[in-house]
């Protein structure tokens, strides 16, 4: 029951990751943040604002799909315990 309290009060985050330094999600971080800036080096102020209001988009719809991804894995968690302590044999 602690794990259940614990994530209630908001002190378990099961979205948030470390990154940890020279690993392949570092380096993608990377790479986006130097495109990012190579691109937007050519742009005119209002492009750059359309690039920001893409980038809130996709950070939107990639945090609904961790959500999301959360929530059925989650289920599917749940429901593998109730097999066990339910319908084992």
């Amino acid at each position: 029951m602690d794990t259940i309290r614990e994530l209630f009060y908001g002190n378990i985050h099961p979205y948030e990751r470390d990154i940890s330094k020279d690993s392949e999600g570092d380096k993608l971080n990377k790479l986006i943040i130097r495109h990012d800036a190579a691109l937007k080096a050519t742009l005119n102020e209002q492009e750059v604002e359309i690039l920001e209001k893409l980038k809130d988009a996709l950070t939107e719809q990639s945090s609904l799909s961790e959500c999301e991804g959360f929530v059925n894995g989650f289920r599917l968690g749940v429901r593998l315990i109730v097999e066990v302590f339910c319908c084992g044999e």
